[in-house]
């Protein structure tokens, strides 16, 4: 159990505090809304504090010099890094993750040093968000995309089509499409409820499927789509910190246009850029969406700090002729009524938390990803240990008393993909890719890697 301290009680700090505390975590939360701790307070078992998180009399109340670790996550970029920094300097907390979302902040070119403030790891919104929206682009057909192990994993979801070649066919028969393929089917929904593929699972239309595979042999997601064609063109709506980092990110790879409403922005961000066309114009103008080519856009983008504008926006992209939209929306009741309309549909607050989560649970975990799914999650783990000291070294995958919920996908030894079977046995230092149906099932899973004390 770690004893942590939450600074900010907004969604992605309430969030957070919550699975810390079911993960059996002595969690506390700072805020300065008593009625957001008093509402806190009746749904997760927690300590709240009233009052400023950067003055040292709210910490100390707090108890911060106890803790084990500081998460800093209000609204404000500036209230993070000073909340930060006091609890390294007075209170010497060994562990502090910090959310910024400014891009000032990330910027090398700067010479921005965390150390400063004192910032062990910093979550960047934009960042992550970039990294999403690309994975997903590089993956046509895709409605999710993350990797692992540094990029040797790629995991894809993909909704099966009607007329596609695994329409209606056994998971065992799909070398038969494929033979030259080393892909594995980790987790499969149908109507949102999750099943635990083999090799007699038969795949039905409109199954969410996500598949594990080497980025070589991930290739084969044209096998799902309608057309074979890679997108060519990109349009982005919003100039913010997203928007700007996304088009720096494709602007090499793909044609990018970018459509922001205010004249300062969109020339800050043009100054920025280089091979991107930067339209100062509003997102939801017909007109400039017929005069710009959005029937030949692969891929619409919405990315601004309005889930309605968004929302609207790439309906009316989709109704002109875009192929693909993306919205990022933060109000999960929006997500729900729009996830049928806009192909892919982003929750900032999950790819954020997912993030922080990877940085704060009490085993060895490189990452954390959700599925969006219900609380199901894809963790990478590293084990440690020797047969006396570890649980599952030396052990078959077979061997394992793993929860009915917990599907291990593949494993990572010296740079070498191993897609999981259960004869595999489990050595010091792999990196376990595992997925989760439910994520509370995560302190089992921690349990199983933990070593003896000692072991360090």
């Amino acid at each position: 159990m770690k004893k942590i301290i939450v600074f900010g009680g907004g969604s992605v700090g309430s969030s957070v505090a919550k699975m810390l505390s079911d993960d059996g975590n002595d969690i506390t939360l700072i805020d300065n809304d008593k009625q957001v701790l008093e509402s806190l307070k009746e749904k997760i078992d927690l300590k709240t504090i009233h009052g400023n998180a950067t003055f040292p009399s709210v910490q100390k109340a707090a108890d911060t010099e106890n803790c084990d670790m500081v998460i800093a996550v209000t609204g404000h970029d500036e209230v993070n890094l000073s909340a930060c920094q006091i609890s390294k300097k007075i209170f010497n907390v060994p562990r502090r993750v910090a959310r910024l979302r400014a891009n000032d902040y990330l910027n090398n070119e700067y010479g921005f040093d965390n150390d400063f403030f004192s910032i062990n790891e910093v979550i960047s919104p934009s960042l992550l968000l970039t990294d999403y929206v690309r994975n997903i682009i590089d993956h046509p057909g895709a409605f999710q995309a993350f990797q692992f192990a540094g990029g040797l994993i790629q995991v894809v979801a993909a909704t099966v089509l009607k007329e596609g070649p695994l329409s209606g066919r056994k998971l065992s028969e799909f070398k038969k499409d494929l033979p030259n393929v080393d892909v594995k089917v980790v987790a499969i929904y149908r109507n949102k409820k999750p099943i635990f593929p083999n090799g007699d699972t038969v795949i039905l239309p409109d199954d969410d499927v996500f598949f594990m595979a080497t980025e070589k042999n991930m290739r084969f997601m044209s096998e799902l789509r309608m057309s074979s064609e890679n997108p060519h063109n990109v349009m982005i709506a919003g100039g913010g910190n997203i928007g700007s980092a996304l088009a720096n990110r494709l602007e090499s790879i793909y044609k990018v246009k970018l459509i922001e409403k205010d004249k300062q922005i969109s020339k800050n961000v043009a100054q920025k850029l280089s091979s991107t066309v930067v339209l100062n114009n509003d997102i939801a103008d017909e007109e400039l969406l017929k005069n710009e080519g959005i029937d030949s856009v692969d891929y619409f983008c919405a990315v601004t700090n309005d889930d309605q504008m968004n929302i609207l926006s790439s309906k009316l992209a989709k109704e002109m002729g875009a192929k693909k939209t993306i919205a990022i929306i933060n109000k999960s009741s929006y997500r729900n009524l729009v996830s049928k309309e806009i192909d892919v549909v982003i929750s900032p607050e999950d790819v954020t938390i997912s993030s922080l989560l990877a940085s704060v649970r009490t085993s060895d975990i490189v990452s954390v990803f959700s599925l969006g799914f219900g609380d199901a999650e894809a963790l990478e783990l590293i084990v440690h240990g020797d047969s006396k000291t570890s649980k599952i070294v030396g052990k078959k995958i077979s061997e394992l008393n793993l929860p009915d919920t917990v599907n291990i996908g593949a494993v990572v030894r010296k740079n070498k993909v191993i897609l999981a079977n259960t004869d595999i046995k489990i050595e010091s230092d792999d990196h376990m890719i595992i997925f989760l149906l439910d994520k509370k099932d995560i302190s089992k899973v921690e349990k199983m890697f933990q070593v003896e004390v000692g072991f360090f």
